[in-house]
């Protein structure tokens, strides 16, 4: 459970992590950016963290 946990903690972090780094970013370029790719780098950082909790010894 504490691992489940940890991992959306992970997935909570990656998500305001890209939405910081998105804010950072001019207006113009927040808008050509689409939704479907900040989607896509919160799934990519997501899974790297999911990874590195799995592969941790018990």
């Amino acid at each position: 459970m504490d691992r489940l946990l940890r991992m959306a903690g992970r997935c909570a972090l990656a998500f305001l992590l890209v939405l910081g780094a998105v804010a950072l970013l001019p207006r113009a370029v927040q808008d050509a950016v689409p939704d479907a790719a900040i989607g896509g780098a919160v799934l990519v950082l997501a899974a790297v963290g999911a990874h590195r909790v799995a592969k941790r010894p018990r």
